[in-house]
């Protein structure tokens, strides 16, 4: 019953990510000029947010039950979500904070620092989701973070790109 339970709470969270993950990378590409950003999306990827953490604290809950303190606790898959959970919460404060009034002042590079390392997070944190076959030591933790620091690398890369070229023209047709 517990393994069940767990299934639907994982559905939960896979929702509120897709939920949020396409506002978020809307919002995203909006700074670039790629898409018109449209305030409504802020309501919808907050609420996605606090699925998302209430979701993952259910699946950690079921986690801790169904394998033992010991072995959950142990498992450095675990420890890289908790990580890149941290830097979310700490990109996303920073946005609100620091990022967002500088760039109502015309300052973009803030938010595309702060929205870069964010939208990292979502990504590498999907796939460790799904990468089951990584947990319990299969990999170590240094080695599950380098693949954040390789998907950070690849969307400044993309940051780079999107930079460099211009707008595209938004058909209001």
């Amino acid at each position: 019953m517990l393994e069940v339970l767990k299934t639907l709470t994982s559905l939960w969270h896979v929702v509120a990510f897709s939920c949020g993950f396409l506002f978020v990378f809307q919002s995203y590409l909006a700074l670039f000029g790629r898409v018109q950003y449209d305030r409504s999306h802020n309501h919808t990827i907050r609420h996605a947010d606090r699925h998302l953490w209430l979701s993952g604290f259910a699946i950690i809950g079921m986690g801790l039950l169904i394998n033992g303190p010991e072995t959950y606790l142990a498992n450095p898959k675990l420890w890289t979500k908790v990580t890149l959970i941290t830097i979310w919460a700490i990109s996303t404060e920073t946005m609100r904070a620091y990022a967002l009034p500088r760039f109502r002042e015309g300052q973009r590079t803030p938010m595309i620092v702060a929205g870069t390392v964010s939208l990292a997070c979502w990504i590498y944190g999907a796939f460790l989701g799904l990468a089951h076959g990584l947990a319990y030591g299969k990999a170590p933790l240094w080695a599950l973070m380098s693949g954040y620091l390789v998907v950070l690398l690849g969307l400044s890369v993309l940051v780079l790109k999107l930079k460099s070229t211009p707008p595209m023209r938004l058909n209001n047709s």
